[in-house]
């Protein structure tokens, strides 16, 4: 419990001092640049400095500390902060993305159990990493979503007999994060925030999944709303012929907003989504053999996408709100 209450100090202070030194080095993401920046006010997207800082404290005073996560994330960061500041090309993101997955595969208690194993680790921190910093784009979307996720892990954790401690503390820098990118934001995670929250949250799946495939699979499908998105993007996109990799306004998100939802009720109605989705697979865990429960979650996964299908979320643009 101590190790969740560092993790929360110190994305706080980190918070109020990113806030403030973000300004001062000119640091900020202003409204209305490109039509892809929806905020209202300037905000400075360092927030997942502070995630950083405060995972690895915790992980410090539990006597828990993995030189391989570090230096994954550490790559992580530093990739998403330069990509705030200059802007780099998949490819570019892609050659530091999938060794970091490698180092933190080979990390991970899981890297001994086989061959097929460490593929499915690889993919799920690449797909989380790209799937987190897709759903980033709305104040306090990310980080409400995230938390869930990350309480989930720590759940589902406890469920098999393992430490919840990691994701707990993940989950807590998220909740101290919130203070500040709650609407309308003062701090944004960044890409560097978003890229390594969401390999944290692969490699907390891996953690406790160590040596079974299937459950590795129920465990990340703990991205819930983030995979729900990345699935429906990569439709939405090859639908209408579009690169998959060029940004858009037409992810579920946008399209709430079109239909005059709020900020603040989009992100609160995804994080209840959300938590709808990850008690349900942390329950069918709990429940269900690997076998059924990854039934169970492939279900859950195309139920959703075709619920959203039905309402017209799949289009290039929902309609105008009227």
């Amino acid at each position: 419990m101590a190790s969740v209450g560092l993790a929360f100090a110190v994305s706080l202070i980190w918070g109020a001092l990113g806030v403030r030194l973000g300004s001062r080095w000119g640091f900020v993401d202003q409204p209305g640049v490109d039509e892809l920046k929806t905020h209202e006010r300037p905000a400075v997207p360092l927030g997942g400095v502070g995630v950083f800082l405060g995972v690895h404290a915790a992980a410090l005073l539990r006597s828990d500390w993995d030189w391989y996560l570090f230096a994954a994330t550490s790559a992580l960061v530093l990739l998403g902060l330069i990509d705030d500041r200059i802007g780099l090309s998949p490819r570019t993101r892609l050659a530091v993305e999938l060794p970091a997955a490698i180092v933190i595969v080979i990390g991970a208690s899981s890297a001994g159990s086989g061959l097929i194993q460490a593929i499915l680790g690889v993919l799920l921190v690449v797909l989380a990493i790209n799937a987190v910093n897709l759903l980033d784009g709305l104040d306090g979307l990310a980080g409400s979503a995230g938390l869930v996720s990350a309480v989930g892990l720590a759940f589902m954790a406890t469920a098999r007999d393992m430490s919840g401690a990691g994701a707990a503390a993940l989950a807590a820098t998220l909740l101290a994060f919130l203070i500040f990118n709650w609407h309308p934001a003062r701090l944004f995670l960044g890409d560097s925030g978003a890229y390594v929250t969401g390999a944290l949250l692969a490699h907390h799946a891996i953690e406790v999944s160590p040596s079974n495939p299937l459950r590795l699979v129920v465990a990340g499908s703990l991205l819930g709303v983030f995979a729900v998105d990345l699935i429906v993007t990569v439709i939405r996109r090859s639908r209408a012929g579009r690169p998959l990799f060029a940004g858009d306004r037409s992810h579920v998100y946008d399209q709430m907003r079109d239909r005059g939802l709020s900020i603040r009720r989009v992100a609160v109605l995804v994080a209840l989504g959300q938590a709808a989705l990850v008690a349900m697979i942390v329950l069918v865990d709990e429940l269900s053999a690997a076998p059924v429960a990854t039934v169970g979650v492939v279900v859950a996964f195309v139920a959703s996408v075709v619920g959203l299908a039905i309402g017209g979320f799949l289009g290039a643009r929902s309609p105008e709100p009227g």
